[in-house]
This record gives C-alpha cells, structure tokens and sequence, in this order.
C-alpha cells in the first residue's frame, strides 16, 4: 500500500464525508441521549425528526441508533485513515462502505415507509454516506 494514496482527491472527500456523517449524528445522540429537548428540522412538513429519533424503532435492544451510528462511522473513519498504509484495512474498508451504504439505504426507506416523514438529521448522515461511498468506491473492488 502506497502513502501517495492518502493525499488523493478522493481520500480527502472520504475524511470529509465521514466526519460530516459523525457531526450529523452528535445532536441526534445528545436528543436521544435527554441532554437536549429538540431537533430542529427545516420548515418543511417532510421532516420529523424528533418523532422518528424518539420513536420504539430508534432504540434498537434499547441502544440509541445514533450511539450505534457514532461508533459505526468512527470505525468507518479509522479504516478510511489506516487503508493506505495496510492492505487488511484497505480490503475492510470496501466491506464497511458497503456496510454503511446499505445501512444508511434501509433506515432511508424504513423512515419514509414506517413514518411516511424524515429525520433530516439522518438525511444528512445519508448523504455523507452516498459521498463517502461514491468517493471509495476503488475500495470496492
């Protein structure tokens, strides 16, 4: 594995966009966690992110899913950090973005079909997981 990697384009937007996708899920950690009392959405009717972070199916085994997701993406982020340097977190990584991509696909449409809504929150962690995937996509091969 080459060092001239981690400097590449598409590395950089790989740190990016996972960092982006951890940023996303802290306020709905600290919602879900009781430290704060609202999720602001923008004000559109689509978006309701409160509802849909709170609800039953947020909680899986009782574990906030942002918890879950904050410590997905930070192993997400090391192997993105470590797979220029090492061949086993370069093979890793291609199984954990498609991982993150599948995960991030199924909590989309399980919100629009179960709450027929959004957590815009989660949009956002969902886009950043489109970039991140679409910006690793060597490392599916």
């Amino acid at each position: 594995m080459s060092n001239d990697s981690s400097h590449s384009p598409a590395h950089t937007t790989m740190i990016a966009a996972c960092s982006a996708a951890i940023a996303s899920l802290v306020p709905v950690a600290l919602f879900q966690c009781g430290a704060i009392d609202h999720l602001p959405d923008p004000p559109f009717s689509l978006f309701a992110s409160d509802r849909i972070t709170s609800s039953k199916a947020a909680h899986p085994l009782g574990v906030p899913d942002s918890l879950l997701g904050l410590a997905s993406y930070g192993a997400t982020l090391a192997l993105v950090l470590r797979a220029p340097k090492s061949r086993l977190a370069h093979t890793a990584l291609g199984g954990k973005l498609l991982l993150d991509g599948s995960m991030a696909t199924v909590n989309t449409v399980k919100q629009f079909a179960e709450f027929k809504r959004a957590c815009s929150w989660c949009m956002l962690t969902a886009a950043a997981t489109v970039v991140m995937v679409t910006a690793g996509r060597k490392y599916l091969r």
